[in-house]
């Protein structure tokens, strides 16, 4: 690595840990509930979650950032879609680990010709039987089973599938 790729980390690394790197870069000053807000709207999660997420967001030294030119030049279209900066780069980085995911398709077993199980939690953009069915590209609703939630007890309402994806 030269020394001028080894500068810039480090400070995209200042830039994200929030030390400003020049007297006019923006440092966020809106409370975490109107920032959880935003965020449950845009990536429809839960208080909770989204709080979550937010946090890992912000101690994430090496996350995604975008300049400050970029950012003008999109602003006005992205805050009229309900993103602020931080929310805009975040969205980015779920886009970039959806790029970077496999195809979610079961590996069947040559010997013995059974497929992998896929359980999906009844929630968010997969909130209904028929959700998942069309997300997986099954021709049959999923199955349903009792569950609950091992982290903080409640109920949960998952599906199923064993057999192939289309």
């Amino acid at each position: 690595m030269d020394d001028f790729t080894l500068q810039s980390e480090l400070e995209a690394m200042a830039g994200n840990a929030g030390i400003p790197l020049s007297e006019d870069q923006e440092i966020p000053t809106e409370g975490i509930g109107t920032t959880m807000a935003r965020w449950r709207k845009l990536f429809d999660m839960k208080p909770d979650d989204a709080v979550e997420r937010i946090i890992e967001h912000r101690q994430n030294l090496t996350r995604l950032r975008v300049s400050n030119d970029h950012w003008e030049t999109i602003r006005a279209e992205k805050e009229n879609q309900g993103y602020d900066r931080e929310s805009y780069e975040y969205e980015l980085a779920l886009q970039k680990k959806k790029a970077l995911l496999p195809t979610l398709s079961p590996v069947v077993d040559e010997t013995t010709g059974s497929t992998v199980t896929y359980f999906v939690e009844l929630d968010g953009h997969l909130s209904t039987p028929q959700d998942v069915q069309k997300a997986a590209g099954m021709d049959y609703e999923p199955l349903k089973v009792a569950g609950s939630s091992v982290e903080d007890d409640r109920g949960v309402r998952p599906r199923y599938s064993d057999g192939p994806v289309n």
